[in-house]
Order: C-alpha cells, then structure tokens, then sequence
C-alpha cells in the first residue's frame, strides 16, 4: 500500500537558501518560499530578482445547495485576477464574473493565520478571509449583473474547530529541487446562503440557512517561463449507512518532476483524515468535452469524469497569457485510504481544469 510520511509543520519552509520538502499536517504561521538560492538552472541571480517569479494562487472550491463553483485569486505581482464561476446543477445554468486588480503590494497574503484576498469594487466584490485566533473562515461574492448576467450574492462561514477539518501543507519540487512549489489545503465545512436576481434572462432563486462542504488551496511557486498543469478536485457528502464528508485533490504532475513518488501534492480527506496519494496520470483523448480518466500505479485511484459544464478564461496582458477550462460534472470509480478502505464514488460532483500558463 503507497504511503509517505506526515511530519509536523517547520518554523520555515526554506532552511539555509533551500527548501524544505515534505507533507506536514497542521496550518503554516507563514506560506512564504522567499529566498531560495540559484532557483533557475543554477544561475547565481541575487534572490531580490528570483523573488519575482515566485507566482500565488488561490482556489475555494464549494459545494452547497443546488450549486457548485469556484472562487480564483491569481498573484502576478504586478496585477491581480479574480473569478467566480459556479452553476446550477438543476438546471446547468452557468453564472462567471471576473475582475482584473491593478498594482498592489500583494493580492494573496503570507500569513496563514489572520488575513484575506479582496477586489474591493463593490460592482465585483469577491473576499475570502481567515482569522484562526477567532475560529472563523468566511468567503464572500456580491456581483452586480447586467443584461447577459443576473445580480449574485453569497456568503458562507465555516469554523476551524469543526471536528472534520483538516489542514495540509506539502512542499514539493517544481518540477527540479532547484526551485518548489508550497501549497496548503483546507477542509472547511461550510453554512450560507446564495441569492440570484432576475435580469429578465434569469429568474430569481434564494438558498438561505444550507449546509456544503469546500476545499481551498493556497499556493506559491517559482514559476517557469510556461507552465501546464491538470488536476481534479471534489468536495461533498459521500452517501450511505453513515454519510462521510469526502474531498480530493489530484494534479498530473509534469514530466520529469523529481521525487514525485514521494513528494506531490495528491490528497484524500474523509471526516478530518488525510490520506497522501501517489502520483496520477489524467487523460482525455477524446477531447476536453468528453470522459477524463484518472489513474496511478498504486491501484489507490481509478476514476472517469463526465463533464456536465464547462467555462473557458483567456486572459492576456502584456507578456501574461493565461488559458484554463474548468469543467464541472460527476466522478465514478473507486478511491483507497490509507488504511486500504475501498471508496466507491457514484455521481459525485466535482470539478476538473486543464491550464496553461506562460509569464
């Protein structure tokens, strides 16, 4: 049965100019890579420089009521993107909102324990933010509408001591150990509501008082000049003689990555229990629209995707240019704890995304 150690969360995540690899359970006081030496094919560039291309994101995915979506924060230093998508999976209707944020001193903060990412335009307002010494996480969207979209609203909380919470932090390589990518990952349940207007186009609903579940992920990484990436990520109540909150996050990590057997950011959770899983090969050969199949070589993770919805973002701005589809629609297949617990999933929601990025 594949497995890899869980340590305790270091002081810091870079020691003497290098990184300091591993999984580690428990939440970071800091999620900060700065400094590390010779990042880039060994070339020795003062680290004032090679901080530059230490590139963050965010992601909160949810899953509450009739809806399922994502709220994106992307860090390129000198500008900041925002986004949220979601659908209604009674009716598949897609609702996206974006926002663009110019210079800041910095859009996705370094402390873990008290903090928050906001656009600050009341016609786009999106906010996701933590305080851990007064036992709250909250995420929040108000966006005003237009003919094509209708006005949203929204507002979830969920509290660190929920029994089912958990929080993970791996270090990895990306892909040499010249240069690591640091991502946390948290289990938070969620309660809120979520409103939609009438536009004309639309007709108004409101989901007050509901119960979800989310998964968010925070991560910095020395970025190459173009990078790719995709992953698949599920949040949800898993059915049966006793219900079990289940997430996953699975990323097909690039050729070539060192040490990717025992250092990648692959995790199972189910009611607060980690579960570390290998490396995943994920394929679509009948194109993005079509069945993804999600693999390893442990016998840990068999899983196809039919996808349900998909948004496509494509955004360009003087040397950036970014390309992602995000898909939403069920996971069918079995997944395996480290206990060697079989986990069947039948039409459970997530979603998937296939992105390119070059900066």
């Amino acid at each position: 049965m594949y497995t890899r150690e869980i340590s305790a969360v270091p002081d810091s995540l870079v020691s003497s100019g290098k990184p300091v690899f591993g999984t580690f359970s428990g939440c970071p006081s800091r999620l900060d890579i700065k400094g590390v030496k010779a990042p880039f094919t060994g070339l020795p560039l003062p680290t004032i420089i090679t901080n530059c291309r230490i590139k963050s994101s965010l992601s909160f995915l949810f899953s509450i009521g009739s809806y399922v979506g994502m709220v994106d924060f992307l860090d390129q230093k000198i500008f900041g993107y925002a986004e949220v998508v979601f659908w209604n999976l009674e009716n598949g209707r897609k609702f996206s909102y974006k926002k663009l944020m110019g210079p800041r001193r910095r859009f996705i903060p370094h402390n873990m324990l008290l903090g928050f990412c906001s656009t600050f335009k009341r016609n786009r307002y999106i906010r996701i933010s933590w305080d851990r010494a007064r036992n709250r996480f909250s995420a929040i969207f108000s966006m005003k509408g237009d003919e094509a979209r209708p006005t949203v609203n929204a507002a979830f909380i969920a509290h660190y001591s929920e029994e089912s919470m958990n929080e993970t932090l791996t270090v990895v390589p990306a892909p040499t150990k010249r240069r690591c990518a640091a991502t946390f990952f948290a289990t938070p349940k969620i309660h809120g509501s979520l409103s939609v207007e009438e536009n004309g186009v639309t007709l108004p609903s409101s989901m007050k008082d509901a119960d979800g579940e989310a998964l968010l992920s925070i991560s910095r990484m020395y970025y190459a000049f173009e990078r790719k990436q995709e992953l698949a990520t599920a949040s949800g109540i898993l059915e049966g003689d006793e219900k079990k909150r289940l997430s996953f996050t699975l990323t097909a990590l690039p050729a070539g990555q060192v040490d990717a057997n025992s250092l990648n950011p692959n995790f199972l959770f189910i009611d607060g229990k980690c579960t570390p899983l290998p490396p995943v090969v994920i394929t679509h050969t009948k194109g993005l629209a079509k069945q993804w199949i999600i693999q390893d070589y442990e016998n840990m993770v068999d899983l196809t995707f039919t996808p349900k919805g998909h948004h496509f973002r494509d955004i360009s701005f003087v040397i950036m240019h970014s390309r992602t589809n995000t898909l939403y629609g069920t996971f069918e297949g079995v997944l395996k704890t480290k206990d060697g617990e079989t986990i069947a999933l039948h039409d459970f929601l997530g979603i998937v995304r296939s992105q390119s990025l070059r900066s």
